[in-house]
């Protein structure tokens, strides 16, 4: 979960006639997490759900506990945003690659300070993670306003164009910017299909960026900089605008004048941002009570969406609820829902039983054996670690290689590139897992009993996989061997059979099927280079997985269902 930075003075300064210690207890109930309370850097480091990237920045989550504490209560608004003549020409040169760009101006007296740039560039960042799914979707370039001459070309150019990139003092090459510096190589592969690349210049011919990469050093941002240009590059207008919403709203909270920019493109004609406009949503008063349980009036549960910083007007028996259009999770009455709970104060929810008695069960036959199978590995070394079944796209495809996942199962309007599809597979996730611990001692001898999800005949099919790992310098098929056939000796008092097999993600030579009763059930093989470098481990890893389903419906074992 990313992590975001408040200082303690802004909390005590923001809310003078309230204690801290109580600041900080609401936090969680705003939906936010307390990581830890540094009293050196006097900091509280907080944790947000990526669903709310307004909670990125400090001024977000001041701006949230403003409402709770009824200090300012309702919609947030930018009043009086200044027409201007800025102004961005797009070519249709950029239609197949990144055709959208958009952005505004803004301007204050008062020059930046070093934390208020670290704050811009960690929001930037998360917003680049969350919306703009790694920069796939949308990236951001935040610019020293009073180095550019307007208007704007967005435009694209060859591999062999060259100009002076970010923290850089020499030309390189747009080809040199992607093979050999850092951000070239996390990004590249979004324009790397492509024979002309994206580029921002001014009227001038200074490149300002070459999104969705890197911006260029002479726009830098620096505590010489009061004046700014932000712009965002897209694939998708919803994402665009919703980006600069949120960066307005930080910027017009930092004290800046917002100043409207037009883009002019042959695909949409002209478009003037940000755009602000609140989202508006009719939803049932009964709605809203059957689903926290409560019984409050027409009033009280606008009352409520106001101390969330939302709005809401009085229909009889519906409320039409108005949402800032900073807040991009808000989606249906459920979420309005939400936010009336958090207005009326999730503290004050009490518990209740359950309205009919329950009885207690049977162990299904499945949990005594997964529990056997968790004793044999424990007693070889191996710790147990669980993962969510949702997982990022990039990290199958790191696994996979050439491999293609058209049967994975794909999450809906999901906000994190890090939870977009079911995985298919466990050891992509257990390969995750080792190259967060790469500081740690080895071996590392990791396991995981979990499911697995892909669709077949159009259907979603699940499945309980087991998959296990061993990382160190002399890792190899034999060792991993070794601890298969002991894990199927002890638990089922079975033997199995590994014929040679190449899979891609293993390395030729050093793999096999792993076979029961001449069905294969599983694989096992030592971890390919490639996939080793993609998830940055430099050590061996070797690994099997077995279907855990299969295993027992070979084995007659469903005949038992309950114990």
């Amino acid at each position: 979960m990313p992590v975001v930075k408040v200082r303690l003075s802004s909390l005590s300064n923001s809310f003078p006639n309230i204690q801290l210690t109580e600041i900080i207890e609401k936090l969680p109930y705003i939906g936010l997490d307390i990581e830890g309370i540094d009293e050196k850097d006097e900091i509280v480091r907080v944790e947000f759900n990526p669903n709310r990237p307004d909670f990125a920045s400090e001024n977000g989550i001041l701006r949230a506990l403003r409402g709770l504490f009824e200090i300012e209560t309702g919609l947030p608004i930018i009043k009086n945003i200044e027409e201007s003549s800025y102004l961005i020409n797009v070519d249709k040169t950029v239609a197949e690659i990144r055709p959208i760009i958009y952005g505004f101006v803004a301007k204050r007296e008062n020059y930046l300070d070093e934390y208020e740039i670290s704050q811009l560039i960690s929001m930037q960042e998360d917003l680049h993670n969350g919306v703009g799914r790694k920069r796939k979707k949308a990236s951001i370039g935040i610019h020293d306003l009073d180095h550019i001459v307007f208007p704007l070309e967005y435009t694209t150019v060859s591999k062999d164009f060259s100009f002076i990139p970010l923290d850089k003092q020499s030309e390189f090459t747009i080809e040199n910017i992607l093979n050999d510096l850092d951000t070239g190589k996390d990004y590249g592969y979004i324009v790397n299909n492509y024979d002309k690349f994206p580029l921002l210049f001014d009227s001038q011919k200074n490149v300002i960026s070459l999104p969705p990469i890197i911006n260029g050093d002479m726009t830098k941002i620096t505590t010489n900089t009061k004046n700014l240009l932000i712009e965002v590059t897209s694939t998708a207008t919803k994402s665009a605008h919703d980006i600069l919403s949120i960066l307005s709203f930080e910027l017009h909270d930092m004290g800046f004048k917002i100043y409207y920019m037009r883009s002019y493109s042959p695909f949409e004609g002209m478009i003037k941002a940000p755009s602000l406009n609140p989202l508006k949503m009719i939803v049932p008063v009964d709605y809203i009570n059957k689903i926290l349980g409560l019984d409050l009036s027409n009033e009280d549960i606008i009352k409520y969406l106001q101390k969330s910083r939302c709005s809401g007007k009085n229909m009889d028996n519906d409320i039409e609820c108005i949402v800032p259009s900073y807040r991009i999770d808000i989606f249906n009455p459920i979420d309005i829902s939400e936010e009336v709970a958090i207005g009326y104060g999730i503290y004050r929810f009490n518990t209740s039983s359950p309205p009919a008695l329950y009885f207690s069960g049977k162990k299904h036959i499945n949990s005594k054996i997964f529990n056997n199978i968790r004793e044999i590995l424990i007693g070889l070394g191996y710790i147990e670690i669980i993962n969510t079944n949702i997982i990022s796209r990039k990290i199958l495809d790191d696994f996979f290689l050439k491999e293609k996942n058209n049967n994975l199962v794909g999450i809906g309007d999901s906000k994190n590139s890090e939870f977009e599809v079911l995985r298919n597979s466990l050891i992509p996730s257990i390969m995750s897992t080792l190259a967060k611990n790469i500081h740690e001692k080895y071996p590392q001898k990791l396991f995981e009993i979990g499911k697995t999800f892909q669709i077949q005949n159009s259907e979603v099919k699940e499945e309980w996989f087991l998959g296990a790992t061993i990382a160190h310098n002399n890792a190899d098929y034999t060792q991993i061997k070794s601890v298969l056939e002991s894990l199927i000796r002890y638990c089922f008092n079975k033997d199995i059979n590994t014929p040679g097999f190449n899979f891609e993600y293993y390395i030729n030579g050093h793999s096999a099927k792993i076979l029961l009763n001449e069905i294969e059930i599983g694989n096992i093989g030592e971890i390919h280079p490639q996939v080793l470098d993609n998830f940055k481990l430099r050590t061996l890893v070797s690994a099997f997985q077995i279907n855990l389903d299969s295993l027992i419906k070979i084995l007659n074992l469903t005949k038992m269902k309950y114990l």
